[in-house]
C-alpha cells in the first residue's frame, strides 16, 4: 500500500514524541511506525491482500489504531465494528460486507466471554487461522510488533476503499459506508488547515474510533505529529484524570460528553485550565448549549463541525469566527467541497430558504456496499443528498433545520422540530430539548417534546412552558405534551439514541391515552342477550375469557362466572319473564372489572341487609360491589370485581395496544 495514509516522515521527524497515550497503551512515533510495519507483514502472511476485508472489533486503544493502519498498509479494507455489539449482530455485518479476517481486542463481549473472538468468527464463517487477538497479552501480536522491517509494495490506489464504517442505526438499519484513503486524507488536511495556529500539541479523543469523528481526529493529529490520548471510557472522572496527567490541550467529543464533564467536581481545577480547543460534532448542540459551554470552559474555543459518516466534515466553523457564528451555525464549507441547498426538483434554493443540504467534493464516500444504484444517496451529478434540512445566511454560514424525515406534518402544516427545540432551549432551566412527531387520529401527527432541566425538574411545569412557547412560535407548533426526563438515552457513540427516546415517548403517550380511557372505563364487550336461557352460555364464556386475560385466579374466575350466570338467570327465568332483551357490558375500570346489565323489566333489588334469595346470596358472595345506576331513568345493574394484587390494568392495556 502507498504510505499516503500514514506519512513515514512524521515518524522520522518525531521518533521519540508520544504518538498515543492512554490506559489502552502508549507508544512513540518510532514505536508506532515499527508496529505498523510488523503487523502489516503479519497480516500479509495470514493472507491479507489488496481488497481483503479485515474486521476490527475492540475498545479504543493504541493497538486498535496500529491495526487499522496495518490493515490498510497491507492492502486490505478495515471493517470497523461497534465494540458494544454482540457476536450475533456483529456477525451479520461481517457477512454483509463479506469480511474474511478478524482482529479482536478487548470489548464488551470479550469481557463476558474470553472466547468471543472465536464465537464471532464461527458465526461469520471466518477460519481461525484468519483471526488475530489484539489484546496486549497475546504473544502473536507482540511477536508481530517486534518483527518490524519493510514490506513488499502491493499498493492499493488512493481511491480504493480503505475502510468501512457503519451508520449508527439510531433511526434505520446500519449501512456499510465505504471510504477511501483519499477521502480520509482530504478530511484531515482540510481540518488541519482550518485549525492551524489554534491547535495544541495533544488531543483527547473521547468518541469511539469506529465512529468517523474519532478516527478522523486521531488521524488528523497524528498527521500533525501530535499526541493522541485514548481514554478507557468517557466518564468525567476518567477524562479529567487523562487530561490532567497528560496536559491535554485539545479535545474531540459529542455535546453530551462536554456537558457531563463540565458538571464534574474537579473540572475547574484539573481540566478546564488545560483545554484550549474543543471540537464538537455528531449530536450537538443547540445555540444555548454551545454558549453555556463557552462560559464553562474558560480557556477553550469551541468549534462546531457538520458532516456524516458518508462525508466528514462538510462544513466547520473556524476558531477565529465570532462566538455567535460558532454557537448558531455549523460554519462554512471546507475547502474543496461544494454545498448547495436543493429545492427537490433538480434546482437550488437562494440564500435564506430552507431545503435539503447537498454536497460534492473530494471527501465523499465510495457508496454504500451492497445497495443498488437507485438507493445510493449520490446522484449522477456527484451530489450527496444528506437528508438534512438547512439554509445559508448572507455570509455563507450554514444553519441546520433538522432532518427531512423528521419534519412533522400536523394538519397539513410542515413543522421543523429544530425550530421548536430552539425555542424550548431559550426558556429558563431547560437543559436539553428534543421534539418529535407522534401519530394523531385527527391531525395525522402531533408535536411532542421531551426535556431535561438544569434544576433536576424542580421547576417543571408543562403548562407554563407551553404558555411561554406561544410567545415565541406559532400556536400550532407548540407541543401537545412536554415530558420530563432525568437524562436522554445515548448510544455508544455518545449521540442521542433517537430510536430509544421516540419509543419511550410513544409509550408515555400511550399510557396517557390509556389513563384517559380508563377514567370513563374501557368497554371490552357489549352484547345483547335474547330473553332465553340458551343465550347465557356465550356471555359466561366471554366473561371467563376476559377474567382470565386480566389475571384473575381460577377460583375467582369461577365465582365471577357463577355471579353472571345467576344474574342472567334471575332476570330471564325466575323473576321477570317480561324483562325483554338484556344488554351486557364488560368494562375495564381503573381498579375493577365491571359487568353491567340493563333491560326493560322492573327494577331488581339486591341488598346484603334484606335480600335472602339464593340468587342474591350467590351474587353478593362473589361481587365486591353491587350497585344500581339510573342512566336515562332505566336501572343499570353493576357488578364490580376488584383486580387481584400485583395486577396493573394500565400495563395490561398498554401491552395489548402495542400488540395491535
Amino acid at each position: 500500500m502507498k504510505s499516503s495514509l500514514f506519512s513515514e516522515h512524521i515518524c522520522r521527524e518525531h521518533p521519540g514524541r508520544p504518538a498515543i497515550v492512554g490506559s489502552g497503551g502508549s507508544c512513540t512515533y518510532e514505536e508506532l511506525q515499527k508496529r505498523i510495519l510488523g503487523l502489516a507483514n503479519r497480516l500479509r502472511e495470514m493472507g491479507v491482500t489488496k481488497g481483503s476485508r479485515a474486521a476490527l472489533w475492540g475498545y479504543n486503544s493504541a493497538d486498535w489504531l496500529t491495526a487499522f493502519f496495518a490493515i490498510v498498509r497491507a492492502g486490505g479494507t478495515a471493517v470497523l465494528v461497534n465494540y458494544s455489539m454482540g457476536s450475533a449482530d456483529a456477525a451479520e455485518l461481517l457477512r454483509m460486507t463479506e469480511t474474511q479476517f478478524l482482529l479482536c481486542g478487548e470489548n464488551g463481549e470479550t469481557k463476558k466471554n474470553p472466547e468471543a473472538m472465536r464465537t464471532l468468527a464461527g458465526l461469520a464463517g471466518i477460519p481461525e487461522e484468519r483471526c488475530l487477538d489484539l489484546r496486549p497479552s497475546c504473544p502473536e501480536l507482540q511477536a508481530a510488533y517486534a518483527g518490524g522491517g519493510e514490506e513488499a509494495v502491493d499498493a492499493s490506489g488512493e481511491n480504493d476503499t480503505a475502510f468501512i464504517i457503519f451508520t449508527s442505526g439510531t433511526t434505520s438499519r446500519p449501512k456499510a459506508v465505504q471510504i477511501s484513503q483519499r477521502a480520509l486524507t482530504f478530511d484531515a488536511d482540510a481540518f488541519n488547515n482550518n485549525i492551524s495556529g489554534y491547535a495544541g500539541r495533544s488531543v483527547c479523543v473521547a468518541v469511539p474510533l469506529f465512529h468517523i469523528l474519532g478516527l478522523l481526529m486521531s488521524y488528523a493529529y497524528l498527521c500533525r505529529g501530535e499526541t493522541v490520548c485514548l481514554p478507557a471510557n468517557y466518564k468525567p472522572e476518567t477524562l479529567i484524570r487523562e487530561i490532567d496527567a497528560n496536559r491535554i490541550s485539545d479535545m474531540a467529543a459529542v455535546g453530551a460528553v462536554y456537558l457531563g464533564l463540565a458538571d464534574a467536581p474537579d473540572f475547574e481545577k484539573n481540566a478546564a485550565p488545560h483545554l484550549h480547543l474543543c471540537m464538537i460534532a455528531g449530536g450537538m448542540s443547540t445555540p444555548v448549549q454551545m454558549m453555556r459551554l463557552e462560559l464553562q470552559y474558560t480557556n477553550a474555543t469551541f468549534i462546531n463541525m457538520y458532516g456524516q459518516s458518508e462525508a466528514a466534515p462538510l462544513t466547520m466553523v473556524r476558531p477565529s469566527d465570532l462566538v455567535e457564528k460558532r454557537a448558531q451555525t455549523v460554519g462554512k464549507a471546507i475547502e474543496g467541497v461544494e454545498i448547495r441547498i436543493s429545492d427537490g426538483k433538480g434546482g437550488f434554493l437562494p440564500q435564506g430558504e430552507i431545503g435539503e443540504v447537498i454536497a460534492r467534493g473530494g471527501n465523499l464516500m465510495n457508496g454504500y456496499q451492497g445497495l443498488p444504484r437507485e438507493k445510493q444517496p449520490i446522484d449522477e451529478d456527484g451530489w450527496l443528498h444528506t437528508g438534512d434540512l438547512g439554509a445559508f445566511d448572507a455570509e455563507g454560514y450554514l444553519y441546520l433545520a433538522g432532518r427531512i424525515k423528521d419534519v412533522i406534518i400536523r394538519g397539513g402544516e410542515n413543522i421543523s422540530p429544530s425550530e421548536v427545540e430552539n425555542a424550548l432551549n431559550q426558556l429558563e432551566n431547560i437543559r436539553e430539548a428534543k421534539v418529535m412527531g407522534a401519530p394523531h387520529p385527527i391531525y395525522g401527527e402531533s408535536v411532542e417534546a421531551c426535556v431535561t432541566m438544569t434544576d433536576g425538574g424542580k421547576s417543571f411545569d408543562p403548562e407554563a412552558l407551553k404558555a411561554a412557547l406561544r410567545t415565541k412560535i406559532a400556536r400550532f407548533k407548540v407541543p401537545s405534551h412536554i415530558f420530563l426526563y432525568d437524562r436522554f438515552p445515548l448510544n455508544v457513540n455518545g449521540k442521542l439514541d433517537q430510536r430509544a427516546l421516540h419509543a419511550d415517548l410513544l409509550n408515555r403517550l400511550l399510557r396517557l391515552s390509556v389513563d384517559e380511557e380508563l377514567a370513563g372505563g374501557v368497554t371490552v364487550f357489549d352484547v345483547v342477550v335474547r330473553n332465553s336461557s340458551y343465550a347465557i352460555v356465550p356471555v359466561t364464556s366471554l366473561t371467563c375469557t376476559l377474567a382470565e386475560a386480566v389475571g384473575f385466579s381460577r377460583r375467582r374466575i369461577m365465582s365471577i362466572s357463577l355471579a353472571v350466570e345467576e344474574m342472567l338467570t334471575e332476570r330471564i327465568t325466575d323473576a321477570y319473564s317480561a324483562a325483554g332483551d338484556i344488554r351486557v357490558r364488560l368494562t375495564l375500570m381503573p381498579e375493577w372489572l365491571r359487568i353491567s346489565f340493563s333491560d326493560d323489566g322492573a327494577e331488581y333489588f339486591i341488598d346484603k341487609r334484606r335480600d335472602t334469595s339464593m340468587s342474591a346470596k350467590i351474587i353478593l358472595k362473589a361481587v365486591d360491589d353491587f350497585h344500581t345506576d339510573y342512566p336515562g331513568g332505566k336501572p343499570l345493574y353493576c357488578m364490580d370485581f376488584v383486580y387481584e394484587s400485583e395486577f396493573s390494568i394500565q400495563d395490561f392495556l398498554v401491552k395489548n395496544k402495542k400488540q395491535e
